[in-house]
């Protein structure tokens, strides 16, 4: 097509669009005849309130229930979860010769970076630079350092540190990016 005719065919594609448009607008409210049509709204049914007997007995109710709303301020006895399988744990551990034994250690570690190879492992727990093997500041010791985590010894207690997910979630999103 000719340059000269790419206006004139610009303006005829939209007036055919316009003619359209208005045709299917006119059918449509050729349709709904002399507007909107609002039905008629049914009535409520009646609602009765409670005979004069029931309502003397919720008054005498009504007593007993702010203990209900506001509970006193006691604490209720402890609740017997044995049943579904769960043991409290001891508060006092007494050891051999009846000594207080320490409470169990908590893993205080927070992991931002772990690199593992055939070489070479190595993290960043609480920003400082590990290897495995490595001891840690609170008594840890690394067992074993994974791509995503890190199993540390504590006390005798072992847990495996995952790698924190924010860190994780903007590393690999800069990735994407790039």
């Amino acid at each position: 097509m000719k340059r000269k005719y790419q206006g004139l065919f610009s303006i005829l594609l939209i007036l055919f669009t316009l003619i359209a448009t208005v045709l299917y607008t006119w059918q449509v409210f050729g349709k709904m005849g002399n507007g909107l049509r609002i039905s008629r709204l049914k009535s409520l049914t009646d609602i009765t309130g409670p005979d004069p007997a029931t309502v003397k007995e919720m008054c005498k109710l009504e007593k007993s229930m702010a203990g209900l709303v506001y509970p006193s301020k006691y604490e209720p006895k402890a609740v017997n979860l044995k049943l579904w399988g769960y043991q409290p744990m001891q508060s006092i551990r007494r050891t051999a010769r009846n000594r207080q034994a320490d409470p169990p250690s908590r893993m205080d570690y927070s992991l931002t970076f772990a690199f593992a190879s055939k070489m070479k492992r190595l993290c960043i727990i609480n920003g400082s630079f590990y290897s495995e093997g490595s001891k840690l500041p609170g008594g840890g010791e690394i067992v074993k350092i994974e791509p995503k985590r890190v199993l540390v010894n504590k006390h005798r207690l072992t847990q495996w540190i995952p790698l924190a997910e924010k860190i994780t979630e903007a590393r690999e999103g800069s990735i994407r990016k790039k």
